[in-house]
């Protein structure tokens, strides 16, 4: 298919980057003469403004009466190709969200040029107005002078329109509507080129040493005879000032040219001689010839932890860049980044880059359009690199598919990386492998009833550590600890006897171990022994967890608006001094494991102790290099780390969570249990796994010790029939958010009462409309929640037909309840 295609009509349909929420393209006329293609950037009116949008489709017919011309093309270059256009288009139906905010998801970074208004002192009176909120708006405008109405509001909080036009009308301001600059730009680098052979410069510069001894222009020549270029910083460092360089241009023997430089953050990661492939065993052979020979199929590839599932991804690439076409490998976590990458790196370091979100603007911009100019054919990311624009899609493998940072959940579109997957290559009939040892329940029942065709690798592979050979390798011995048990013996640790006993012994025998816990922060909460109170956040009334930067300055945290306050020593409500901190957070276990293993290199991997750019890349190489014995860490550690000398995992927490409201609890604890346990043993020596729980019959904890992922689907495939969850049934969330507990409630009920009579009226049984009810996080950032859950095997069908304010937001297929 023609990737951008020219407009052959005189009418196109636009999505507008308006800045509010709309699900529909806007109609506009192609001005005569005006050679224009689907995809591209244009300016358009837009009431009073002048705003960007992309074209994403042309018809010749509008019911219209008054229809406004383009007013001009903002990029020569069309930016959205076909199927991203197609996608687009396909997100705005199916998950109900803004049509740009969709197309912006498709888009160079920093492409997205927003409307902006600038506010402009003209004549400011001597005495200020009455009326204080103009006055407020003079005496800053008299202090600051121009300035943008989005930081005039965030100073002075509500600024009117109306009350801006009124100062306009009497001529003390102007308003001046223009647009943002796009945040990606390419690098531009001046360069000093040499414009004759090098025997002819060489030459010159000796000349020119014998006139002149110390001749800056003799050593520029002398240096560039040995180079094509310089750049400036070179050039001044020989001495070499601007007068310098118009001399040796004007003389025809240098230029000096703007030269567009490549940001390229995986050049570290390039193996000079490829690594050739593995030998595959039996199993791996046949999952690659079936996937190599379906054309464009959709697998799921269910494969034991360490059953060598990357090798088959490896495989299955070189025969799609063999054929011409390109491959995207998605990791669910940007900490998952930098090892794969040297995986790739190490087999295709020709085409290898990469996509995800701690890439600066300027390094997503030169990634996105390497792609786009098909320099690159192999890309390497997390979520949102589904969207790079690939010209020719052969493949997209999803590893670990089940994890649920694959699910965009805090800004539209609310989207799943699988599901916009499964879409783009059936569109493009490229072929999609999802790859997990615990797979999502949704998609092992799209397997079971033929939309994607399972393959299953049910052998550990061992590969000793020289990496020359490989065996059958032995799956963890897993054993469950009765935490009820360990106490009645005694034992008031955070460690139960067996998890101390095996780490001491992995520590000598210089191997590693994992310490696992489902949580950040030092505890999980503050509890007064004495009255029961649980502090809490006063914007979200959510308990608050204790963060410890250092040992002396511990705070109260909230984990959902990041409000902090200081631990108070007395309980704040009784005054009680059996006020205590309550549970486990990772910055306890590294405290107590310090004083249990005092010997032993410890490090901590949650989100607090990685923050900067690269330090999951840092912790990795470490870990790599056997420069840390025991790593106590959050479900990071859970995601594809392949860890050769990891002998021992402890599961400090293993209860976390199950007693939440939501359906998916025990799929998640199975999930993470199972894959962090799958860390351990991955080389010759068998691992152990320890799971401390006060809860040992959970069916989670079960499946898990007995490795069986199917016993554990079973029984929760039996659960969500009954309850009619999905897979057997769809469901989408609608929040409404409230300041007032009281008018949230009102609004949610008339939004059900009128989704009800629409229902009725249709005379469908279909969607169930459930609530509303208050959130499980009664109130964020000062705002009651208030949910509405449809479902359904359409749920989303009546939603077109109502009006939403903006305090609702719609997310389809949510990836939890709470």
């Amino acid at each position: 298919m023609e990737r951008y295609p020219f407009v052959q009509t005189n009418l196109v349909g636009i999505a507008v980057n308006t800045g509010q929420a709309s699900s529909n393209t806007f109609t506009y006329k192609v001005p005569s003469g005006m050679q224009l293609q689907l995809g591209q950037a244009v300016y358009i009116p837009f009431g009073h403004r002048i705003l960007q949008g992309i074209v994403l489709t042309e018809s010749s017919t509008s019911k219209l009466k008054q229809i406004r011309e383009i007013s001009a093309i903002a990029d020569p270059n069309p930016v959205l190709d076909t199927t991203h256009r197609h996608i687009a288009q396909w997100m705005n139906r199916y998950y109900v969200a803004p049509i740009w905010e969709c197309v912006a998801t498709c888009l160079p970074a920093g492409y997205g040029q927003k409307s902006t208004t600038t506010i402009s002192p003209i004549k400011l009176p001597a005495l200020l107005p009455s009326d204080p909120k103009d006055a407020a708006i003079l005496n800053y405008l008299a202090k600051h002078g121009k300035v943008s109405l989005e930081h005039l509001r965030k100073t002075l909080g509500s600024v009117p329109n109306k009350k801006l036009e009124e100062l306009q009308k009497k001529g003390t301001l102007t308003m001046t509507q223009g647009l943002t600059k796009p945040g990606g730009q390419p690098l531009l680098q001046k360069r000093v080129q040499r414009l004759r052979t090098e025997s002819e410069t060489l030459k010159e510069a000796n000349t020119r040493s014998k006139t002149r001894m110390r001749s800056p222009a003799a050593r520029l020549l002398k240096a560039l005879a040995t180079t094509d270029e310089l750049t400036l910083k070179e050039t001044r460092e020989l001495g070499v000032h601007s007068n310098h360089l118009r001399q040796l241009e004007e003389e025809d023997w240098i230029s000096v040219e703007q030269v567009k430089i490549n940001r390229d953050p995986v050049s570290i990661y390039r193996s000079k001689t490829p690594v050739p492939p593995p030998t595959l065993t039996k199993e791996q052979q046949k999952a690659v010839s079936e996937i190599v020979a379906s054309d464009g199929k959709q697998f799921l590839l269910h494969g034991v932890t360490g059953s060598g599932k990357t090798e088959v991804y490896q495989a299955i690439i070189r025969k799609v860049l063999d054929s011409g076409k390109s491959a995207i490998v998605l990791v669910p976590e940007i900490s998952l980044t930098p090892q794969a990458i040297k995986r790739y790196g190490e087999k295709f370091p020709n085409e290898v880059t990469v996509l995800h979100s701690n890439l600066s603007t300027g390094e997503l911009y030169d990634q996105w359009h390497r792609i786009n100019e098909n320099k690159s054919r192999l890309i390497i990311g997390s979520r949102s690199a589904i969207f790079a624009p690939i010209p020719s899609l052969g493949l997209v493998v999803i590893d670990e598919e089940h994890e649920w940072t694959y699910k965009q959940k805090d800004q539209h579109p609310r989207y799943h990386t699988r599901d916009i997957a499964s879409e783009i290559c059936r569109y493009t009939g490229a072929t999609l492998v999802l790859g997990s040892a615990t797979p999502d329940i949704t998609s092992y029942h799209r397997s079971e009833i033929g939309e994607f065709k399972r393959l299953n690798l049910t052998t550990r592979i061992s590969p000793s550590l020289n990496k020359k050979t490989a065996s059958s390798g032995k799956m963890p011995n897993i054993k469950i600890i009765d935490m009820r048990e360990e106490m009645k013996a005694g034992n008031r640790s955070i460690f139960s006897y067996d998890l101390v006993k095996a780490v001491n012994n992995a520590l000598t025998a210089n191997e590693q171990s994992i310490l696992f816990v489902n949580r950040r922060g030092l505890a999980r909460f503050m509890l007064c022994r004495g009255c029961g109170h649980v502090t809490k956040c006063t914007n979200c009334l959510l308990s608050m967890g204790i963060d410890a930067e250092t040992p002396l300055h511990e705070k109260l945290h909230c984990y959902h608006c990041n409000r902090s306050e200081t631990i108070t020593g007395n309980c704040p409500q009784c005054g009680s001094n059996r006020y205590r901190p309550f549970g486990i957070g990772t910055s306890k276990v590294e405290q107590q494991a310090q004083d249990y293993f005092p010997h032993a290199r410890i490090a901590r991997w949650d989100s607090t102790t990685v923050k900067a750019k690269t330090a999951h890349e840092q912790i990795v190489k470490q870990l790599e290099q056997g420069e840390i014995d025991i790593l106590v860490g959050t479900q990071m550690l859970a995601k594809g780390l392949d860890l050769p000398t990891m002998r021992v995992v402890g599961v400090v927490d293993a209860d976390v969570g199950l007693n939440l409201p939501d359906y998916m609890v025990y799929e998640r604890n199975f999930q993470v249990l199972a894959q962090v346990a799958g860390r351990a043993g991955r080389r010759e020596e068998q691992g152990e796994v320890f799971i401390q729980t006060y809860n040992p019959e959970a069916r989670s904890l079960t499946a898990v010790s007995l490795q069986n992922y199917e016993l554990f689907y079973t029984q929760e495939c039996a659960y969500r029939r009954l309850a009619g969850y999905p897979p057997f049934q769809r469901i989408t969330k609608l929040t409404h958010r409230n300041r007032n507990r009281e008018r949230g409630l009102s609004e949610a009920n008339r939004v059900a009462s009128t989704l009800r009579t629409l229902r009725d009226t249709k005379g469908k049984s279909e969607p169930e409309i459930i609530g509303p009810t208050i959130a499980h996080i009664v109130r964020q950032r000062g705002e009651y929640q208030w949910q509405l859950l449809l479902k359904g095997r359409e749920p989303t069908m009546l939603l077109n037909e109502i009006t939403l304010g903006t305090n609702w937001s719609i997310e389809v297929d949510p990836g939890t309840l709470l």
